[in-house]
C-alpha cells in the first residue's frame, strides 16, 4: 500500500487501512516512546495517544508528501508529542511537591463526606446521559471493559479484532465519551450563569 493511498484510508478511518497503519509503523513508534518511557504499562499508554495525536494532525492535513515520507514525518511528529507529554508532566509533578505540606491531612479520613457523595452521583448521571449519546459501538465498549471489568483480550476475543484494534477502538471511545461530558458540562455552566437554555434542553443539544 502505497503513502497516498494509506494516508486516504486513515482519514477516512477504513479500518482495513488502520489496522494496515498500526501494523506497519508500530515498531517505529515503539522506537521513538523507548527514548522517554521505561515501563511497559506507560508506554502502551503513550502509544494509543500518540495514535491519537497522528490522526489528529492527518486531519487537520499537516503531513507534506512533498517534504518528507510518511515514516520520518511520524517519527518528527512522535518525538515532538512526547518531549511535550513529558514537559507538562513534569511540571504536575514539580506543582505538586511544591504544594505546601500543611496542606495535607495527617490522617484523611476514607469515608467520603456529603460533598463527595454528591458529586459522584452528580458525575454518574453525566456519565451515563453522555454514555446513551454514543455510538452503539462505542457505548459496548466502555461497558464491557470499565462495567463489566473485561480485559482487552477478552473483549478482542469477544468482538473477534486483533488487541490493537481492539485498544485503538477503546480509546476512541473514551475520546468520544469525554467530547460528549465537556460539551454537556460546559453547557450546563452556561445555563446557570446566563440562563441562556430552557428545562432539559440538553437532551436535545446535538454533540459537534
Amino acid at each position: 500500500m502505497n503513502e497516498t493511498t494509506l494516508v486516504t484510508g486513515m482519514r477516512a478511518r477504513d479500518e482495513a487501512v488502520v489496522a494496515t497503519f498500526l501494523k506497519t509503523y508500530r515498531s517505529l513508534l515503539f522506537h521513538c516512546i523507548g527514548h522517554f518511557e521505561r515501563d511497559n504499562s506507560a508506554r502502551d499508554d503513550l502509544y494509543q495517544e500518540l495514535v491519537l495525536y497522528i490522526f489528529e494532525r492527518l486531519d487537520a492535513d499537516r503531513f507534506d508528501p512533498s517534504k518528507a515520507s510518511l515514516g520520518t514525518w511520524l517519527y518528527r511528529v512522535a518525538w515532538c508529542r512526547c518531549v511535550d507529554i513529558k514537559r507538562r508532566r513534569s511540571r504536575l509533578r514539580h506543582l505538586r511537591t511544591s504544594a505546601p505540606a500543611e496542606s495535607y491531612p495527617e490522617r484523611p479520613d476514607p469515608a467520603p463526606g456529603p460533598d463527595t457523595r454528591a458529586g459522584t452521583e452528580e458525575v454518574g448521571g453525566l456519565v451515563r446521559r453522555a454514555l446513551v449519546r454514543l455510538e452503539g459501538e462505542q457505548r459496548s465498549l466502555l461497558n464491557l471493559r470499565f462495567v463489566q471489568g473485561q480485559t482487552l483480550g477478552e473483549i478482542s476475543g469477544h468482538l473477534g479484532i486483533s488487541h490493537e484494534q481492539c485498544k485503538y477502538r477503546l480509546k476512541r471511545a473514551s475520546t468520544a465519551l469525554r467530547r460528549v461530558l465537556l460539551n454537556d458540562f460546559s453547557l450546563e455552566k452556561l445555563a446557570e450563569t446566563e440562563g441562556y437554555l430552557e428545562p432539559n434542553s440538553l437532551e436535545k443539544t446535538p454533540v459537534n
